[in-house]
């Protein structure tokens, strides 16, 4: 990427800042799953603080962004409408945080995940009075 120069220096975007933007920005797209439960790898969180490069791969050219973006969506949700809102919020936050231009955001879902708390129906605990 070409470096900014201002008038005290230049300003350099790391890679991982963008995908940090862009991991934040497609786990607050309702649907989408940040756990990476049955993927072959192991990993457990899609999303967190030490895993955003497991889930997003960047491709910085000049001022042009590419980003390949692994998710799964939650059960119930329409696969397409996840995959466009995420790209549409990953857009939408990497060009306003960094005046980088993104080309393509092409979401891969891996995975549908079944929110087990939500299908468990709750049971009244036992109590004994004696």
């Amino acid at each position: 990427m070409d470096n900014e120069t201002f008038e005290f220096g230049q300003v350099k975007i790391s890679d991982d800042v963008v995908i940090i933007i862009a991991g934040i920005a497609a786990s607050g797209v309702k649907g989408v799953n940040t756990t990476r439960t049955g993927v072959a790898d192991g990993i457990t969180n899609l999303f967190s603080k030490n895993n955003y490069s497991k889930g997003i791969k960047v491709e910085i050219n000049e001022n042009t962004v590419v980003l390949d973006i692994f998710i799964n969506v939650e059960y119930g949700y329409k696969i397409n409408e996840v995959a466009r809102e995420v790209q549409q919020a990953v857009k939408k936050e990497i060009e306003t945080m960094t005046d980088l231009q993104v080309a393509a955001v092409n979401v891969h879902v891996l995975n549908i995940v079944q929110d087990k708390e939500k299908d468990k129906e709750k049971e009244p605990a036992d109590i004994t009075i004696e």
